[in-house]
């Protein structure tokens, strides 16, 4: 029922810029498949609560999180959203997927942030999984073994990531 999405099966469903961008120099060293994202697709909501941002956007938000949080913005990418005003960053030095609940305030050490110790690959591949659920939820009352297998499956991404994403389904 619940399967990991490989990186082609991802880049397919992902809609496309009218044009790509073809310089990132404005961009610092991150994640390949992250930097190809940002020049070729548009901005995507996956679920509510994965919103990746557009190369535009993504630019704004980390000009304002230069100005306002130099220091985090040292080590920290903000890739995106939740829709509910939480965010989603890069950890510049190691590339994995960081979680930022909105409800701590202002930015002030790297202790608030929630490392998944995923790449972006992999927070796509979660996310997508979600999405899979949520669809299923949608349709249907799932049984106990439906939703162990998704439990599994997520943890199969990385182990206790299931416990770490920080909004419950069930």
């Amino acid at each position: 029922m619940f399967e990991r999405k490989s990186e082609q099966e991802i880049l397919r469903v992902l809609e496309k810029r009218k044009s790509e961008i073809k310089r990132l120099d404005k961009l610092p060293r991150l994640d390949k498949l992250y930097l190809s994202f940002l020049s070729k697709c548009e901005r995507v909501e996956i679920i509510p609560d994965v919103m990746i941002w557009d190369y535009e956007k993504a630019l704004i938000e980390n000009r304002y999180l230069n100005v306002n949080y130099p220091k985090i913005s040292q080590t920290l990418w903000i890739i995106g959203e939740t829709g509910q005003g939480d965010e989603w960053f890069i950890n510049m030095e190691n590339n994995y997927i960081l979680f930022y609940d909105h409800n701590q305030g202002e930015y002030s050490n790297m202790e608030q942030f929630i490392c998944f110790n995923i790449s972006f690959l992999e927070f796509l591949q979660m996310a997508f999984l979600y999405q899979e659920l949520e669809n299923s939820m949608n349709e249907n009352v799932m049984s106990m073994e439906e939703l162990d297998n998704f439990r599994n499956m997520i943890n199969s991404i990385h182990p206790h990531l299931y416990e770490l994403y920080p909004f419950k389904y069930f």
